[in-house]
């Protein structure tokens, strides 16, 4: 230990330490409540929303105000538990809301004799979609997803990484 440090602490009264480390505690409680209710920090994975995202993984500023859907409209970018893998969260644009009709496969909707089935998104789901239709896994297979799933919007990344 270095002699300043152990002048440091040959000094401190327990007061002053007490009130440190009050005010350590108070500042970890302060950021878990605000990562766990109003703003949280994720880094994106896969080739889903290409060109939107990177595949290298970009960070993304994700707001908790939006949790059940909140506030939600089409062209969001929308984060949610995943309805199909436990335990993990996808990152998707929403292009339907409750009542809206949509194409199920868009991608190939312009070919002649494609499949241009329509839903119905039910009520208290959304219907998500990556931005990069070949590569993303969406509710084109899995169906909408329900509003409760959703726990948060995507409502920032860093320019240039």
């Amino acid at each position: 230990m270095s002699s300043s440090f152990r002048n440091f602490l040959r000094t401190a009264t327990p007061r002053f330490v007490l009130g440190w480390t009050v005010d350590c505690l108070g500042i970890f409680c302060a950021a878990i409540l605000i990562r766990e209710h109003f703003y949280t920090v994720q880094r994106s994975e896969g080739p889903s929303m290409i060109p939107t995202f990177s595949v290298r993984g970009d960070w993304l500023l994700i707001s908790r105000r939006h949790d059940h859907g909140k506030n939600i409209k089409v062209g969001d970018v929308v984060r949610f538990a995943h309805p199909s893998f436990l335990g993990v969260n996808g990152a998707k644009r929403v292009i339907g809301m409750p009542g809206d009709f949509v194409c199920k496969d868009p991608a190939y909707s312009t070919d002649v004799g494609a499949n241009n089935e329509m839903i119905q998104v039910p009520e208290g789901h959304v219907f998500v979609a990556g931005d990069n239709l070949p590569w993303s896994r969406d509710s084109r297979n899995y169906g909408p997803v329900p509003m409760g799933l959703i726990n948060g919007k995507i409502i920032a990344r860093p320019a240039a990484q």
